[in-house]
């Protein structure tokens, strides 16, 4: 058995806290703090988080331990679902590959294989079936889709069932193990049984309470929720175990499990609509009514004033984390979670020499090693003990999180310490230690009394702030080369705070310890043993990425550096009109979707000198990205100055940042004491708005109320500064002016331009902005685009995620700058108009149209690692799609206010429940953004109007934009040099050429798999075209062989009569002779048709005639209509059913959706309805009348 600790993080700037990855070969678990960076840290360092299963969460449950967790869950899902989806695809493939005749022949020696083993089994007296696995049972279990377990503690459901408006997954079920002060199982003699155990590891949680806690404050607001709690029969069921006193705790905790469950493992489908009394329908819900003269689903819309009609309507089966408004609210826990982590005993080596002097036979062997006791060829009963070496203890290590001093002295006097169940065998000790902690005596004390034991310290004073993500430190590095006034070397240090912990050193009795470092690998077996990565490894070599810069490159941005000087006092002249030059926008991440190794997520940064520093959009890591751009002196003076944060929608890929930055703003602002222990502000005291803004320090949140709800409600988990916000809701309220926003505050109402002058002197005084307007933009439910204008005139707009909106365009007019998102180039319209973003050419048209003076494009595709084709910068071509938001009631004039129909966390997956079914795009001129033309066009952008493209760390300044466009060759250059550098490292270098290859074989067995497929179908194919030739052919003889005992019987006939009779049967032979011709034509006619004269003539082919009553009973069918019926079908030798004639032709023009007039038959496609129903059932003795 082989079994390894990888440390993935230890604390930095990017990444807040410790976690590593425990691989015991066959599964991996994911402990330490999910914190935010952690998933963009797995990327950068190849840590592979498939196969992990179980994510223990260590320390207290707060946004600096669990704000990576989303990410990190909607990894392993798709990891998880993507390796499920592999296994089928290789099983299926190798099931394909084999012949008939080699499946035979294996199942021939299978089972001669089987019976023979079967023989030994039972002379050695066991029962095969009990110790040999099903192939199929093992088969299944290998493609099973396995569920994720996270362990954690208090509040740990509450808050990823906080993230049910932004977060879905379908068939990835979640399971959450929270564990509190006296939870587990009574210690007995040796110890207490452990918490949590699988097949490979047992777990020990300890939750160590702080000496000195501070109270929670008491929550006394009641729940509002659509959800009764009536609904959750598991609550009743815990409330009559544990007593009516727990009773409200018990059912808000089952609330909770539910929502987590439909979160991750719900079967719900956007398309799905149910029939429900317009009664009771929300307002602002899209509705649709079947029109009953076409049959088809329309959209209906209820009047405006009025009564409502009684009638039922169609909605949305509504998304199950709709149905919760608002969670029970909880209180801040402080105590921490730690675990002792260990192997099962471990047996000893199994001895084959022994086992053959014993005369035991091979095929035993494993039951052996299973412990079982088995008869050898003597019959004589051989233990396992007689063939296995000694057994030794399993081993194992204790994950410490102390997050502060409070917290040692209960940790240190946990009585699991003196159990020799649990520390028998142990071998580690881990340390995740908050500041301060180390220089606890009371640490120092326990160390010396486990000083057999291995520890790993990581904390803050020992751990160095070295560059967590070397790529994109290396780019910003490279960039700062090329220009240096506008991209900073971020702030790092490869050196330790603290070389050792203070006065260990000094004392003997302490044993010696390493320091825990990314990389670093901790062997547990077979035998314990430290690996600490190489230097190079470690660490970012700033010097060697300095060195490798290509000289070429260099060279050019001298140029261009010199141009740009020589050229200033021209630029100069020509911006002399241009307000607030000094403003300067940085951009804290570029990317979208997910954070990768070169872009972190969206979020832009907007400092204008006088006025207040502005944070547009906020992802996960954008604390980070500050911590790193600005000492710990410049940061705490941008916190001082931030005034506002902006949320344009609800992705997580937007806003998973908010919460480490407001709390970060609330300490360098109120001071950490006043973090802790401020309590709620009650709502009486913002009934005076006036007052309260200009009450003291407060930070603006303009965003839409899905966002405020999900910060209200994890608010109670932890005190971050929610009671230090004016969290003021956007939104678009008027259909016939969607642009012109409403804000209010808890309901109040506030704005720039309200009808109250006092409120908005006091929001320009207090936001340092004299307007703010927002307009709803297409990309999904509450999407918004904002402009913001300060009292120099600097008008700065920002896109969000969108496509081209002229709304946008309108209230972004004469922009000194904006900023709009760019995700994908030229080449991708199709993937831009069908997951709704913007292509860089569309941007630059929305830029023109705005009239503005300044471009910044951000927000681009992950599918560019390094910069994106840059081929549009010198054309336009737009096309504006405001079919979500259209006013003067369009079709979809509600559907972006439209709550239950829930849009996935992620801006690029191919399944997006929230996606609308829009109307087709509208599109205008880039002259008139109030046109409704419907081409687009393509034009040189004006020279007036600057671009810069935007990297991770860029700080520009608004009148700079101009020179920073003339560095945009360079970097094209430098990155063609890089990449082709790459690739030639790649040729050289065996794990990439193994990936390659690796990546090769996977496509030949998917192209293999498809070709497969293909020549079954092209079998499949031949065989009906077959099947169809001989039906003619039967068909055609048997048309013949009816008009040669037509004539034969007219002509005796005639014959035998007189001359009256004579005539009828001349008549008759007329008659003959027309079925004939009709026959004969029928035949002609084209596959799989038949006419309705054919189907009318039921009396004339001897079918029993229709009844009024319903459908006629079922009689003999003749042969010609029987015929007739296989030959318009392509049934080939089957028994044919036929129902209702006159019924069938009836419903000739029925509509092809209506449920009561489908018809169709087995094991084929469905016919088209209001023809008949036919049951094919194949019998090779041919048809059976009785059926």
């Amino acid at each position: 058995m082989h079994s390894y600790i990888q440390f993935i993080t230890t604390p930095t700037a990017d990444t807040a806290g410790t976690a590593m990855l425990f691989d015991v070969g066959r599964k991996r678990y994911l402990f330490g703090n999910i914190h935010e960076g952690l998933q963009r840290a797995c990327i950068q360092r190849n840590a592979k988080l498939a196969k992990t299963t179980e994510v223990f969460v260590t320390g207290k449950t707060e946004w600096k331990t669990i704000g990576g967790l989303f990410g990190v869950v909607l990894t392993l899902a798709d990891a998880n679902a993507s390796a499920a989806k592999s296994e089928l695809e290789n099983i299926e493939r190798k099931k394909t590959e084999e012949t008939s005749k080699q499946i035979a022949a294996k199942a021939g020696k299978k089972a001669k294989f089987d019976e023979e083993r079967a023989r030994i089994f039972r002379e050695a007296g066991l029962i095969p079936e009990e110790h040999l696995a099903s192939p199929e049972s093992v088969e299944k279990a290998q493609i099973a889709l396995p569920t994720l377990t996270i362990h954690g503690g208090k509040n740990l459901t509450h808050t990823v069932a906080t993230g049910r408006r932004f977060i879905f997954r379908k068939g990835m079920p979640i399971q959450i193990n929270e564990h509190t002060q006296g939870q587990g199982h009574e210690p007995t003699v040796n110890g207490r049984d452990p918490d949590w155990v699988d097949d490979s590891i047992q777990v020990w949680k300890l939750s160590v309470e702080p000496s000195r806690a501070t109270q929670s404050p008491e929550v006394t607001q009641e729940p509002h929720r659509k959800r009764a709690f009536d609904d959750f029969a598991e609550g009743d069921l815990l409330s009559r175990r544990y007593g009516e006193a727990s009773e409200e705790l018990l059912r808000s905790d089952a609330l909770r499990r539910s929502v987590v469950s439909d979160m991750f493992n719900s079967q719900w489908r956007l398309d799905t609509l149910f029939e429900t009394p317009l009664s009771e329908v929300r307002n602002h819900i899209p509705m649709w009514m079947r029109n009953k003269e076409t049959n088809k689903v329309e959209r209906y819309y209820p009047p405006e004033n009025g009564p409502l009609p009684d009638i039922n309507v169609l909605v949305r089966n509504p998304w199950p984390g709709a149905l919760v408004d608002e969670l029970p609210p909880t209180k801040p826990s402080q105590a921490a979670l730690s675990y002792i982590v260990r192997h099962y005993p471990q047996k000893g080596k199994f001895m084959p020499a022994k086992a053959k002097e014993l005369n035991v036979h091979q095929y035993v062997f494993q039951a052996l090693q299973r412990g079982f006791t088995v008869k050898s060829q003597d019959g004589i009963a051989v233990t396992p003990d007689m063939v296995l070496e000694p057994s030794r203890a399993g081993g194992g290590f204790a994950l410490i999180d102390l997050p502060s001093a409070d917290h040692v002295r209960d940790l240190v006097s946990r009585p699991e310490w003196k159990m020799p169940r649990i520390m028998d065998g142990l071998q580690a000790m881990v340390w995740n230690l908050g500041p301060e902690v180390a220089r606890d005596p009371a640490i120092r004390s326990f160390l010396t009394q486990h000083t057999n034991l291995k520890h790993i310290i990581s904390s803050p004073e020992i751990s160095p702030n070295y560059l967590a993500f070397d790529s994109s430190s290396a780019l910003v590095i490279r960039l700062n080369q090329i220009d240096p006034q506008r991209y900073s070397i971020p702030t790092h240090s490869n050196m330790p705070f603290l070389e050792t912990l203070p006065d260990w050193s000094s004392d003997s009795n302490v044993p010696g310890h390493h320091a825990a470092a990314r990389d670093l690998q901790l062997q547990l077996e077979p035998c314990l043993k430290v690996q600490e990565a190489a230097e190079n490894q470690r660490f970012l070599n700033t010097r060697t990425v300095l060195e490798t810069t290509p000289k070429e490159i260099l060279e050019l941005a001298r140029k261009t550096k010199f141009e740009v000087t020589s050229g200033n006092l021209t630029e100069k002249l020509k911006i002399q009109n241009f307000p607030s030059q000094d403003a300067e926008i940085i951009c804290l991440g570029t990317g979208s979707s997910a954070p990768s190794k070169y872009r972190n997520v969206s979020a832009t940064l907007l400092r204008v000198p006088g006025s207040g520093s502005y944070l547009f959009d906020c992802g996960e890591g954008t604390l980070g990205q500050l911590k790193r751009l600005y000492k710990p002196t410049e940061l705490r003076e941008v916190l001082h100055d931030l005034k506002a944060i902006w949320v344009s929608h609800l992705h997580a890929d937007h806003h998973l940042g908010t919460t480490s930055v407001i709390k970060a703003w609330y300490e360098a602002v109120h001071g950490l004491g006043d973090a802790q222990t401020n309590h709620l502000r009650p709502d009486k005291e913002r009934e005076n708005p006036i007052e309260t803004l200009q009450s003291g320090k407060r930070l603006f949140l303009f965003a839409g109320q899905q966002m405020i709800r999900w910060l209200k409600e994890y608010s109670s988990v932890e005190d971050f500064g929610y009671n230090e916000l004016i969290a003021i809701r956007t939104h678009v309220f008027d259909k016939n002016a969607p642009s012109v926003p409403e804000m209010d505050w808890n309901g109040t109402p506030l704005g720039f331009r309200t009808k109250d002058v006092c409120i908005n002197k006091a929001m320009k005084n207090a936001t340092g902005m004299t307007n703010l307007t927002t307009c709803g933009v297409a990309h999904c439910y509450d999407a918004q685009a904002i402009s913001v204008t300060f009292p120099t005139g600097f008008k700065f707009s920002y896109s969000g995620d969108c496509r081209p909106s002229r709304h946008f365009v309108r209230i972004g007019q004469g922009s000194t700058v904006v900023v709009h998102e760019a995700t994908f180039d030229d080449s991708m319209q199709g993937d831009a108009e069908a997951k709704k973003h913007s292509t860089m050419s569309e941007a630059i048209g929305v830029a023109q149209a705005m009239g503005a003076k300044r471009l910044i494009l951000t927000h681009f595709s992950q599918r560019y690692q390094k910069i994106p084709s840059l081929g549009a910068l010198d054309k336009i071509k737009v096309r504006f799609d405001d079919s979500e938001v259209a006013s003067n009631g369009a079709d979809n004039a509600h559907l972006i206010n439209d709550p239950d129909a829930i849009d996935i966390a992620t801006d690029t997956d191919d399944f997006l429940p929230g996606r609308r079914m829009s109307t087709p795009p509208l599109r205008t001129s880039i002259h008139s953004p109030s046109s409704s033309q419907s081409s687009s066009v393509s034009v040189a952008r004006p020279e007036e109007l600057k671009i810069a493209i935007a990297f991770d760390f860029l700080r520009v300044h608004a009148g700079d934009i101009g020179d920073l466009e003339k560095y945009t060759p360079v970097l094209q250059r430098m990155f063609e040099l890089l990449e082709a550098e790459d690739k030639a490292k790649a040729k050289d270098n065996p794990g990439e050429v193994a990936r390659k290859k690796k990546a090769e074989e996977k496509e030949r067995k998917r192209q293999d798999l498809v070709r497969i497929q293909e020549v079954k179908e092209a079998q499949k194919q031949a065989r009906i075209d077959r099947a169809r030739q001989a039906r003619k052919m039967d068909l055609g003889k048997d048309a013949k062989m009816m008009k040669e005992r037509e004539r034969e019987r007219t002509g005796n006939h005639a014959a035998s009569e007189q001359q009256t009779a004579g005539a009828g049967a001349a008549d008759k032979g007329s008659d003959g002779a027309s079925r004939g011709r009709e026959l004969d034509s029928f035949q002609a006619a084209p596959e799989g048709t038949i006419t309705q004269e054919l189907l009318s003539q039921d009396t004339e082919l001897g079918a029993q005639p229709a009844s009024s009553a319903g459908t006629p009973p079922i009689g003999e069918v003749p042969k010609g209509r029987e015929l007739i019926l296989r030959q318009s079908i392509g049934l080939v030798e089957a028994d044919v059913r036929l129902i209702g004639f006159r019924s069938i032709q009836d419903d000739l023009n029925a509509p092809p959706n209506d449920a009561e007039h489908s018809y169709g038959f087995a094991g084929s496609q469905a016919l088209t309805p209001g023809l008949f129903v036919a049951q094919p059932q194949c019998n090779d003795r041919g048809p059976d009348p009785s059926r």
